[in-house]
């Protein structure tokens, strides 16, 4: 912000400016242990948006890119070999394309750029479910349709809000919804911020309704709904507070309830202007009340839900924040942040029963009434949007029940997820120049093409790039160069490999059986001077994968790229008990058979591990790779009987 806001008056008097943000996987997809990170990551997004909205008539051009490359930062979390690949050269020339006066019209994007890769993202939202808005639009009856709530059969790719109006117009016309699934929060505690008014009263009253124990967090009074609640015949208590007092907050629902079970993070304020004319207070104010407010409520709440392991939290975040709007750059940037957070926090509670979620509603409330005409206001009435966020709350909502972000308002709700670009794709032994990627610049852009995918979490955000690792300039074309393939495929079975070596000590098998779920309690598994200190079987998998095998995947297969390649079936022998827990082991793979499927290959590929010391052998494992777009090379149709590789086995 700091920087932006201090070169944007140069910017608009030149009439040209161009300006790249950085996020990361860990933003848009959100990182497990990265809550903070995975914020400020996004928060970049929902940020540049807004000023791209705002720059263009000054031929200001705002994009974002999310590399990976090596760094200080990223040493730490990666190893050297993969590091050697990732080196910041593959991402300037991408960041030369965008901010050189040859781009005239590519900003607001977003990039995900690294090792070879370059691919754009957009959002995608669904058509979503529309039920008729009036007093049976209810959270149950929601539920009913929540299948259409993430179909994405007929998606928009926007850039903005939905259009509401007409989503009101068509949900009026609708006949009455069926029969609502029946929901209770009998009790549950759920705690609303910004309950005093708007949207947070009506979530107070459908929580009291539906037979929770409701507190009322405001910073004005919250008491006139807490009256309201109790003469329903519910249970209420009221806090007078900032959302940023989140200690304070949380104590009080404690000690009024002696549990907190949903928290539904919904304060906020607005303080709009041009990004020209706001000013540092301006900005900060928003980003304390909105982000950093859902940050202190839900830091303080968090190690009651783990107790109890039980949690529901739906947090609030805007179009605004999703796609950007004018004026807003300190709201969108908070909004964005908010999400960020979310989808961290959904990762880390995931295994505790704790289910974050976000949604960007389109209410009439006081809020809004500053930037909404009035009857606009009226139209949208809160009661449309509290169904899903009851719902989201309950314990019906299919899986994946956490991590998600809905539109919703006017009896309509509908989910919004990243769409990835195929994109382009470089070889990493040859230098990469802005040149190269204006040449690949439609492909780099194109999402029609039948590549495009839908990432969701951050190995998907970066599997692309770790896949490009192989694409070299030396290798044989998609042609899978000269010689028939069935050929190739008995020499490479023919190949013997030279060996390749893997070294683990204790250390390393204590962190592996933590990674796959060990506590601190197991002691056989974490605490190597334990008498019966061991090795969990699966560990087996690991000497193999960095492996060198004696055949190129390009000789054996045609049209052959990383990309096109999904890891199939494992199998696993433990030919050595009890495994060693240190030793230096010898992988060597070997080809046991190539499949062809007819649009697709199957490659399945041996690996006998020993122990280098004494030459006893430990594992034998066989990994089964489905390549599309690799099959018709007159193969087998079908596979071979490799024994216990391939036996049914019935549970």
């Amino acid at each position: 912000y700091k920087c932006a806001k201090a070169a944007w008056p140069y910017f608009r008097k030149q009439k040209y400016g161009r300006l790249i943000s950085t996020a990361s996987a860990a933003g848009l997809f959100g990182s497990f242990g990265q809550c903070n990170y995975s914020a400020a990551k996004l928060s970049q997004v929902g940020f540049t948006e807004t000023l791209a909205k705002e720059g263009f008539k000054y031929n200001i051009l705002c994009n974002v890119i999310a590399p990976i490359a090596a760094s200080r930062m990223t040493a730490t979390v990666m190893p050297p070999e993969v590091l050697d690949n990732l080196k910041p050269e593959w991402v300037v020339p991408l960041v030369a394309c965008l901010v050189h006066s040859s781009n005239t019209d590519e900003t607001g994007s977003i990039f995900e750029v690294g090792g070879g890769h370059m691919a754009k993202l957009r959002w995608e939202r669904a058509k979503g479910a529309l039920l008729r808005a009036d007093d049976s639009f209810t959270p149950g009856a929601l539920l009913k349709k929540w299948s259409n709530v993430s179909d994405f059969s007929q998606p928009e790719y926007p850039s903005g809000v939905a259009n509401f109006m007409e989503l009101l117009e068509q949900a009026q016309k609708l006949p009455a919804n069926p029969p609502e699934e029946p929901i209770q929060y009998n009790g549950k505690v759920a705690l609303i911020t910004g309950g005093g008014a708007g949207l947070g009263r009506i979530y107070c009253l459908q929580f009291a309704k539906y037979g929770a124990k409701v507190v009322v967090n405001d910073l004005m009074d919250p008491e006139p709904v807490v009256q309201e609640i109790q003469k329903m015949g519910g249970q209420a208590t009221g806090v007078k507070a900032s959302a940023e007092e989140g200690e304070k907050v949380i104590e009080a629902a404690i000690k009024a309830f002696g549990r907190v079970d949903i928290i539904v993070n919904n304060a906020g304020i607005l303080r709009d202007k041009a990004f020209n004319n706001m000013d540092d207070k301006m900005f900060q104010q928003v980003l304390d009340v909105h982000l950093r407010g859902t940050y202190k409520i839900t830091k303080a709440a968090w190690p009651y839900m783990l107790k109890q392991k039980y949690g529901r939290i739906v947090n609030t975040t805007s179009t605004s924040g999703i796609y950007g709007n004018f004026g807003q750059a300190n709201y969108a940037a908070a909004k964005c942040g908010i999400l960020g957070f979310s989808r961290a926090l959904a990762r880390e509670g995931a295994k505790y029963n704790i289910y974050v979620n976000t949604i960007a509603p389109n209410a009439g409330t006081n809020m809004t009434r500053t930037i909404m005409p009035e009857e606009m206001v009226q139209a949208f009435k809160p009661d449309y949007v509290a169904p899903i966020v009851l719902a989201l709350c309950s314990d019906k909502v299919p899986e994946p029940a956490t991590g998600r972000l809905f539109e919703t308002g006017s009896g309509w709700a509908g989910e919004t997820r990243w769409q990835r670009s195929g994109g382009a794709q470089f070889p990493v032994d040859v230098k990469l120049e802005p040149e190269h990627v204006k040449q690949q610049w439609k492909k780099l852009l194109n999402f029609n093409d039948g590549r495009a995918d839908n990432p969701s979490d951050p190995s998907a955000g970066t599997e692309k790039i770790m896949a490009n690792m192989e694409n070299r300039s030396g290798k044989k074309g998609a042609k899978g160069g000269d010689g028939d393939y069935l050929a190739k495929i008995e020499q490479a079975k023919n190949a013997k490999a030279d060996g390749t070596d893997f070294s683990y000590t204790e250390r390393d098998v204590i962190l592996y059986n933590l990674g796959v779920g060990a506590k601190r309690t197991d002691l056989p598994l974490v605490f190597e001077n334990d008498d019966r200190f061991m090795v969990l079987p699966t560990f087996g998998v690991i000497p193999t994968f960095n492996a060198v095998a004696p055949f190129s995947m390009a000789d054996i297969v045609p049209n052959f790229s990383p990309m096109m390649l999904l890891h199939g079936e494992q199998y696993l022998e433990i030919r050595s008990f009890p495994i060693p827990t240190e030793a230096t082991t010898t992988s060597y793979p070997k080809l046991v058979e190539v499949v062809d499927k007819g649009n697709a290959g199957l490659v399945v590929t041996g690996s006998t591990t020993k122990d280098k010391k004494s030459g006893k052998e430990l594992f034998y494992n066989e990994s089964t790779v489905f390549i599309r777009g690799s099959g018709g090379f007159g193969g087998p149709k079908k596979g071979g009987d490799r024994g216990a590789a391939t036996r049914v086995y019935k549970p």
